[in-house]
């Protein structure tokens, strides 16, 4: 059985675990308090909320953690700002450290043994909210990647989730969440959350996304090996040199053919493959040295049906053509509605941001911008996003800084092209032949 299917959490165990989630949220409260009377006289204080929000988060635990992470993509629901915040979030996470011993005899077992340093601690190359991923040795003496769900998280996990969900169902209540779709969010999360429990599941994730991208040229997933992994361990080909570098350490031609690496990477999964990794921050997508993309960590990643695919396709290609009321039929056909929703504000809302944003150069285009605008748009007018929706626009979120960061140059729209053309006219598309990945 797997950690995503664990029974139910006795009603003992969430009595405690409230009660310590209360704790935690009362000392928060007292925080803020401080952090408002010091900030009133400095004038700082909407980034110390910021910051105590993130801290307070953490505190609370991976749950917490995971479903800020996602709450951080919900523009149509959150301020900007508190979507920014909540960000933050996937690179504040505590490293678990094994000391001497800990976990030798489960490894050994499983057919490798972790690396440990002079002091006989295994330290984690890298560091997640529900696991940490460290350097090992298997039996045939290969170098492998070991992915180690926490200790206890399962649980924990579980338990939070639980009364996160009783939380938000009496939340919903309020005057002031009436109109919010809130229970549907959350339990959108918890599916989401739990998923990434399933070491399993994101093994096969893996494998498929290793052969769907095959065709893509410089983009590398990790080969895994399913024959030493198992309920809370995942085992894969440890990749040397990944960390995470700044764009003044890449030279620019490499800087843009990693770029345009991803991105064709990302719209063959958008567009043609729809298995979509939501997930692509800098932490699970590395740019080596050569113009190598290796992209790793499938935990959070969603499957569109062809349908979906073809919507988002039609969006995508009605954005490019400068078609507002076109883009606004695609997303009141996936939209669910509140009790007063306006379609026809919406509609004309949404083709004026359309109209302003057509025929902008490359560098110009902000998708962040044009994504919160959509959004805000939305919520304003009662409609709130479908999940087939918003996940494939987060995972173009998630990766714009990026892009924007070593390549402002390259030109969103027209490296989609070919993908978009084919997913809504087969595979006989044939796009008209331009320059790649540059708007001059």
């Amino acid at each position: 059985m797997t950690a995503a299917r664990h029974a139910a959490i006795p009603r003992r165990v969430l009595v405690a675990r409230g009660a310590a989630l209360l704790l935690v949220l009362g000392r928060g409260a007292a925080s803020l308090a401080g952090h408002a009377a010091v900030g009133a006289v400095r004038r700082d204080f909407p980034a110390r909320r910021d910051q105590w929000l993130v801290e307070l988060t953490t505190r609370l635990g991976p749950a917490f953690i995971k479903a800020a992470q996602l709450l951080a993509t919900r523009a149509d629901v959150l301020p900007p700002r508190v979507c920014a915040a909540l960000g933050r979030l996937h690179d504040q996470v505590r490293p678990v450290t094994l000391g001497a011993g800990a976990g030798a005899g489960e490894t050994e077992l499983a057919g490798f043994v972790l690396e440990r340093g002079a002091d006989g601690s295994a330290h984690p190359v890298a560091a997640g909210s529900i696991a940490c991923v460290y350097r090992a040795t298997a039996a045939d003496g290969r170098t492998v990647a070991v992915k180690l769900r926490r200790p206890g998280v399962a649980r924990q996990l579980t338990a939070d989730l639980e009364l996160m969900r009783c939380a938000t169902r009496l939340a919903a209540r309020l005057p002031q969440l009436r109109d919010v779709p809130a229970v549907a969010i959350v339990d959108q999360m918890a599916t989401a959350i739990r998923s990434q429990l399933d070491f399993p599941r994101e093994a096969g994730l893996l494998r498929e996304f290793r052969a769907n991208l095959a065709e893509e040229a410089g983009l590398r997933v990790p080969a895994v090996r399913p024959e030493l992994g198992g309920d809370g361990v995942l085992v894969m080909e440890f990749v040397e040199g990944l960390r995470r570098r700044e764009a003044g350490e890449l030279p620019a031609e490499v800087r843009e053919r990693a770029v345009l690496t991803t991105l064709r990477g990302i719209y063959r999964m958008l567009f043609i493959d729809g298995l979509v990794h939501c997930d692509l921050h800098p932490g699970n997508l590395y740019f080596q040295p050569d113009g190598e993309v290796v992209l790793v960590d499938a935990g959070f990643t969603v499957r569109l049906d062809q349908q979906t695919r073809q919507r988002f396709a039609g969006f995508f290609l009605r954005m490019t053509l400068g078609d507002g009321e076109g883009c606004a039929d695609v997303v009141l056909s996936t939209a669910t509605f509140g009790p007063r929703p306006d379609k026809e504000g919406f509609t004309r809302e949404l083709a004026a941001l359309v109209r302003a944003n057509s025929g902008l150069a490359a560098q110009d285009f902000d998708l962040v911008s044009f994504a919160t605008s959509l959004f805000d748009i939305q919520r304003r007018h009662g409609l709130y996003a479908a999940p087939e929706f918003v996940f494939p626009l987060l995972s173009l979120l998630v990766l714009e800084g990026t892009v924007r960061a070593f390549a402002p140059q390259v030109d969103f729209q027209r490296e989609a092209g070919p993908y978009v053309g084919k997913a809504l006219f087969g595979d006989h598309f044939t796009p008209y032949p331009v320059e790649p990945g540059v708007r001059r």
